[in-house]
């Protein structure tokens, strides 16, 4: 099943595409990945956002059993949540973090990486809730320019770590053991 053997791959990309937050899509979600009212960190708060999007392309998937689907809305991404925090906390100041947020807020960055999100689901054939709207030309620019600065390799270089230790690396393996559980995982998808 396409869904299946593509689920990690899935869950490594969203991981690295990490702006959804702050828009409607994303507060309607607001229960599994409540923000700690100490912990007010937009990236933060999109890292967990994303971590949803594939376990719900899992729950709508006409490819899953409602018995694998139970199995799936009971994987506790929140225990995630710390594991990143950290992470974040060790790779970035303070001021760099509040930089990043800026950035990330800006509704055209949303746009843009929101987009591309979505675009990776649908090749992947995996569900969209509601169509994105396309980035214009001067929106993807921004997202484009920011790449380039040195605080948007540092950025892209803390996503995109394929150190064991890293925490996308961390999350990765704990999604997927918790898909294998679940009997979704790349050797139940091989069968």
């Amino acid at each position: 099943m396409k869904l299946l053997k593509l689920s990690t791959l899935t869950l490594m990309t969203v991981l690295s595409l990490t702006a959804c937050g702050g828009d409607d899509k994303a507060k309607d979600n607001k229960a599994s990945t409540e923000t700690p009212k100490e912990d007010k960190n937009l990236l933060l708060d999109m890292t967990m956002e994303s971590l949803k999007m594939p376990m719900e392309a899992i729950q709508s998937s006409d490819q899953v059993s409602a018995e694998e689907k139970a199995c799936v809305s009971k994987i506790d991404l929140n225990s995630q949540r710390p594991v990143i925090k950290e992470a974040m906390d060790k790779a970035f100041t303070k001021k760099e973090i509040e930089e990043l947020n800026a950035f990330y807020a800006k509704p055209e960055v949303q746009k843009v990486t929101n987009y591309g999100r979505e675009q990776i689901f649908i090749q992947m054939g995996l569900p969209v809730k509601e169509t994105a709207e396309k980035p214009s030309k001067e929106e993807m620019q921004i997202v484009a320019e920011f790449a380039k600065t040195e605080m948007g390799q540092k950025y892209a270089k803390f996503n995109l770590s394929e150190d064991a230790n890293a925490s996308n690396q961390k999350v990765n393996t704990f999604i997927k053991e918790e898909l294998d559980k679940c009997g979704l995982g790349e050797e139940q998808a091989k069968k």
